[in-house]
């Protein structure tokens, strides 16, 4: 029971904007800070399968990212959760709530939320490749990074979602 409930956060988490708009930022909006960084959007398909109550609302995301020497990518949030590995080189992660630092190198994994503000930083001396495969809501077109001062706006939208999917078991 736990897992489900579990699994059902962590699938709202990522959908907070799926129920809400077309989740772009309004221009008003300050950008997350990145620098040295390339990203190519390699795949977005929409969730399908025994998860009915989320069908139509999520699309399962692959892209890659280069962070060249010294890139980096700071203060943000991401739209949902996701799992990243780090094809080339090594990526230095600071997860900023406790200020603990951990090295990703070439073959690794890791996971973000998406409510957690975990900045990326090049140290190495070669281009670092990240592949990020995350879920995001099915109208999102650009970026699933988001500016940490729309936390709220994300909690609340993922709220609703969750009573939406939970009172349809």
């Amino acid at each position: 029971m736990s897992l489900k409930l579990w699994a059902v956060g962590a699938l709202v988490s990522l959908a907070i904007v799926a129920v809400r708009s077309d989740a772009q930022a309004p221009a008003a909006q300050p950008a997350v800070e990145m620098s040295g960084m390339k990203a190519a959007m390699k795949l977005q398909a929409p969730l399908e399968g025994f998860f009915k109550a989320l069908n139509g609302k999520l699309d399962l995301r692959a892209t890659e990212v280069d962070f060249e020497p010294g890139g980096a990518v700071r203060d943000h949030l991401h739209f949902g959760p996701g799992i990243r590995r780090v094809l080339a080189g090594e990526l230095t992660l600071i997860f900023m709530d406790t200020k603990k630092e951990q090295v990703v190198r070439a073959g690794e994994y890791f996971y973000e939320p998406g409510d957690v503000n975990i900045q990326g930083v090049n140290r190495g001396t070669e281009t670092a490749k990240v592949l990020v495969v995350e879920l995001v809501p099915a109208s999102l077109k650009g970026s699933a990074m988001v500016p940490l001062s729309r936390r709220a706006e994300l909690a609340e939208s993922g709220a609703r979602l969750r009573d939406q999917v939970c009172s349809q078991n």
